[in-house]
Formats: structure tokens, C-alpha cells, sequence
């Protein structure tokens, strides 16, 4: 069982993350405001490129993608949480 997450911790941690969404957003924003028609133009193609060759290398399957990536995820999670456990942080 995991132990039980300390709740001035966990809400200072939540703030830092609010607090970092809205500078990310404030520099987005900064950003978008100066970009030209063929900036976004060529971000949009690049994007569209690359999600063509994802859906390729999956064989068209989408389904199984997102599977993978979920798949994925988890692995990377369960790793985060050995090291953790043997750096007897959880």
C-alpha cells in the first residue's frame, strides 16, 4: 500500500504546477501573437507529418497506437516507482 501523501506537500505541489500552466500559457500566447501565416503554416505540416508516420508505423491501426502509448506510460510509471521504492522514497 502506498503510503498516505502529505497534504501541505501535495497542494504546494498542485500551486507550483498552476503557477507554471499559466507562464506556459502567458509565453504561448506572447509567442502566437508574433508568429507570421508561414510559421504556423509549417508547425502545422511538421505536426501533420509526423501524426501520418505514427499512424503508418502502426499500420494504419490507431487503436493499437494509443494502446501502445498507454502501454508505454505504464512501463515508465512502474519504473519511476522501483527507483523510487529503492530510494526508499515511497
Amino acid at each position: 500500500m502506498a503510503p498516505k501523501l502529505d497534504r501541505d506537500i501535495l497542494l504546494q505541489t498542485l500551486a507550483g504546477y498552476a503557477e507554471v500552466n499559466r507562464i506556459t500559457e502567458a509565453e504561448r500566447r506572447a509567442r502566437l501573437k508574433t508568429m507570421t501565416d508561414a510559421e504556423a503554416r509549417e508547425i502545422f505540416t511538421s505536426l501533420y507529418e509526423t501524426w501520418k508516420r505514427s499512424g503508418k508505423s502502426a499500420g494504419g491501426n490507431w487503436e493499437a497506437l494509443a494502446r501502445s502509448k498507454i502501454e508505454h506510460k505504464i512501463r515508465v510509471r512502474q519504473a519511476f516507482e522501483t527507483l523510487a521504492r529503492r530510494n526508499n522514497l515511497i
